[in-house]
């Protein structure tokens, strides 16, 4: 392999030695580190080391509260890029909020347990694979390609998560606020549509113990362990590690075979010599994830505030493969070929904020690394032997922000910020497909035999500049303006080198080198995009509580390359993705009762990045292409109502229809132009609605019981494209699932106990298509949600 792909990472002092931390936060450090020496025994406020037992308002079942004192008050959440509190109500855009015991309490481990309870949220899938690592969010029909740059940001504490291994799960947060639409001026990265941000509570004063069992009905064991608080005057820690392991609702029949062969080449460790980095592990029907999180805080003053952060993630064990196959309708893959999967994800950052009278500043510096090993029995029909496919995949993020907002609330506000990053990335798809011949021998496969190994090495550096100016023009009517300006620059190295042998199709070898000079050679290529992106909003205060506002935010998806080349000509830039959305709006906390939220947007996207497939060389595969237009118009509810004291109700609807207003696919030379103008958006449900009912019964103080009953209803969609016949529409059809609780909270400790699924419906969230086999169209997979589960978690505090 050439120098270009397999060079390895610079170092991190390098790579970010033209953006240091800045020195004036740290500068200030030691001066306020000198006169809180010279205070001596200057009493601090403890209040400022203190969090909020709950920061958005919401009541906490058990909390210690009398029953006529129980209402819905106004949530309130740090807006990322304010230096205040502000009410959810009076935000002028929509954010659906969450705050940590609500997520505990609907069982909601990672973003992607909330599809079909968060309005316009959902999910795709890449078509090179179906597993959770090629996974990424959707919010109102935008980022259905997962095979490039995430439309979605996700963002821990303000970090910034690569897209790969992105959801690895909560890890005990304070709160999850996911924004939508585009966020210009709030994140360091770009975020065409929306960000998902999760704040954890920070280490203080407060001394917390806390221990977590839970198991279920897939002989899952979930264990947590919780220890925060003083380790030295103005000195905090944390750390909180969790273990879980899982026989999974899955039952892959496949076995691992070593060596691994192709008939095709015998006594040829294909493996070994073209699946770089690629580690087959003996499948153990066992999957394992475990992790820790550790924060040290030091608060010299009441303005100074530095965190060190670190954490490691690790995931062994995919039992999932591809899927089961769809003609089954069943928890069952039936492949001959199953391997353990491994995915890490691990990092560092250093969150530093000093608080002026008139501004605040803050620097984040972070460093993420991940990568992921996943095979899987691409055809999972035992009837065809030896057909493995693995994707071994690297990120690595290396960023700098620094910022500098208005501090307070004041009739006029500012906030001003530039980032600077640099990533890695690193893919290599391998596959050998031994036997793709239908069963009875009647239909033969082009394929059978193929080996391929498709290489691709990017280096992103990036550069963004953004601020924001506010101004009450009236005490009811406010103005915000905002203004971000992205550069990138995009290096590529990209190689496929295959051999398909002489089969029952082909009469002599086909191999790559018909069209890339060798199979070690890359070819190499870079670009580079910019653009401004400005945004702005107006809000009126109709009354205390309720605000109507109006929003306009332009949104950019980087530019970037092909994962799967097959000609070198694919080597060659993916125009950026862009959206200008319009959003109206209004909030409203009716009285004590009851909370209305109602947002109508409209989205005009261009040059759309979309997957689909093409024929180049007599070769069918995957290709991104760019949409000319399409379009999303819609709107989400939601409403929350206590009707008595013990009772409360929330709902949510959205309707997201979605239509290409230009798109045609040229498939290949000879082949027919495929017209999708007027087509529906993929993996975008027309309609998502939930409603959720708690009831609450006092048992005494901070003591209580709690049922709760959870029903979301998700519409139909569809992936693929119609481009060639390797490529079928494939739709999904509409699911529901309901859940039910009961739980006791104590001041101590607290239990639950949980059906998930209790219908027991079978719920397909994507698929992925298996074209090289024979007969096409009967080896499609299906993403399925767990069926019915049931379990229970215990929870101290000692």
């Amino acid at each position: 392999m050439s120098r270009n792909i397999e060079k390895g990472y610079s170092s991190f002092s390098h790579i970010l030695g033209s953006v240091p931390i800045p020195a004036l936060i740290f500068g200030l450090a030691a001066a306020e580190c000198s006169k809180a020496r010279a205070a001596g025994n200057t009493q601090r406020n403890p209040a400022m080391d203190q969090t909020a037992s709950h920061p958005t308002g919401k009541t906490t079942p058990g909390a210690n509260v009398k029953a006529a004192d129980r209402k819905i008050v106004p949530e309130e959440i740090n807006v990322t890029g304010q230096s205040h509190k502000q009410e959810l109500i009076k935000v002028p855009q929509s954010i659906s909020s969450y705050s940590g015991a609500e997520l505990k309490q609907l069982n909601v481990a990672r973003t992607t347990d909330l599809l079909g309870m968060t309005p316009g949220l959902y999910m795709t899938t890449s078509s090179l694979s179906p597993t959770q690592e090629s996974t990424q969010l959707v919010i109102r029909g935008v980022g259905t390609n997962a095979q490039l740059e995430a439309a979605t940001g996700t963002y821990v504490d303000g970090v910034y998560m690569p897209s790969l291994n992105f959801d690895v799960g909560f890890m005990d947060p304070q709160r999850v606020d996911i924004y939508k639409g585009p966020q210009n001026t709030l994140f360091a990265r770009n975020a065409e549509a929306g960000v998902v941000s999760i704040v954890t509570t920070p280490p203080s004063e407060k001394r917390i113990r806390r221990a977590e069992v839970g198991y279920d009905s897939f002989n899952t064991l979930r264990t947590q362990l919780y220890f925060s608080g003083k380790i030295a005057r103005n000195l905090y820690g944390s750390i909180l590690a969790d273990y879980s392991r899982s026989d999974g609702y899955i039952d892959n029949r496949g076995k691992s075979k070593f060596p691994f062969t192709d008939p095709y080449f015998p006594g040829e460790n294909l493996v070994a010599e073209y699946g770089n980095h690629i580690n087959l592990n003996r499948y153990t029907g066992v999957e394992q994830k475990g992790g820790f999180r550790t924060v040290l805080r030091y608060t010299p003053t009441d303005n100074l505030d530095i965190r060190l952060i670190g954490d490691y993630h690790r995931d062994n064990g995919n039992q999932n493969g591809a899927g089961p196959l769809n003609s089954c309708h069943c928890y069952t893959v039936n492949g001959d070929l199953a391997y353990q999967s491994n995915s890490v994800d691990y990092g560092a950052a250093i969150v530093a904020s000093y608080t002026l009278p008139y501004m605040k500043l803050s620097s984040i510096t972070s460093w993420r690394e991940a990568n992921s090993d996943i095979p899987l029995d691409f055809v999972g029909d035992a009837r065809l032997q030896n057909n493995l496919q693995d994707i071994y995949s690297e990120q690595q993020s290396k960023m700098q922000e620094f910022r500098i907002e208005s501090n307070g609330s004041r009739r006029f506000t500012w906030n001003v910020g530039f980032s600077a990053y640099k990533d890695r990335e690193y893919t290599n798809r391998f596959y050998v497909l031994s036997d793709l011949d239908s069963p009875d021998g009647t239909l033969h496969s082009l394929y059978s035999g193929i080996w391929n190994s498709q290489v691709v090495s990017l280096r992103r550096t990036g550069y963004a500049g953004y601020g924001e100016v506010g101004y009450a023009i009236t005490p009811r009517l406010h103005l915000d303006a905002g203004l971000r300006y992205v550069w990138e620059d995009v290096s590529a190295a990209g190689l496929e080198r295959y051999v398909i042998p002489a089969n029952n199709v082909l009469k002599s070898p086909l191999s790559s080198l018909g069209s890339w000079a060798s199979f070690n050679t890359d070819v190499p290529s870079s670009h580079s995009w910019g653009k401004a992106l400005p945004s702005a909003t107006l809000r009126y205060d109709i009354r205390r509580g309720t605000s109507v506002y109006l929003r306009y935010a332009q949104g950019y998806k980087s530019g970037s390359y092909q994962k799967a080349p097959v000609v070198p000509t694919d080597v060659s830039p993916v125009a950026p993705e862009e959206t200008s959305t319009y959003e109206m709006g209004i909030k409203s906390q009716v009285n004590r009762s009851l909370r209305l939220e109602l947002a109508g947007y409209d989205i005009d996207l261009k040059n759309q990045q979309v997957q689909s497939t093409v024929v180049r060389d007599g070769i069918t595969s995957n290709a991104i292409t760019n949409a000319g237009a399409s379009r999303i118009t819609g709107f989400e509810a939601s409403v929350a109502w206590r009707p008595i004291h013990q009772f409360e109700i929330t709902a949510n609807a959205a309707y997201t229809p979605s239509k290409f207003l230009d798109y045609v696919i040229h498939p290949g030379v000879g082949k027919a132009p495929v017209v999708r103008t007027g087509s529906s958006l993929p993996s975008t449900p027309d309609w998502t609605a939930s409603v959720r009912g708690d009831y609450t019964v006092p048992l005494g103080p901070k003591k209580s019981l709690v049922f709760q009953a959870n029903f979301r209803w998700v519409d139909s969609t569809y992936v693929g494209t119609n481009a060639t016949s390797a490529d079928p529409i494939l739709n999904i059809p509409s699911w529901n699932q309901l859940d039910l609780k009961v739980m006791y909270r104590g001041e101590y400790w607290s239990a639950s106990l949980y059906g998930n699924n209790v219908l027991n419906r079978y719920i397909i969230l994507s698929k992925f298509n298996t074209f090289f086999a024979q007969p096409a169209g009967n080896y499609i997979h299906d993403v399925v949600a767990p069926p019915a589960n049931v379990g229970f978690d215990i929870t101290a505090n000692f």
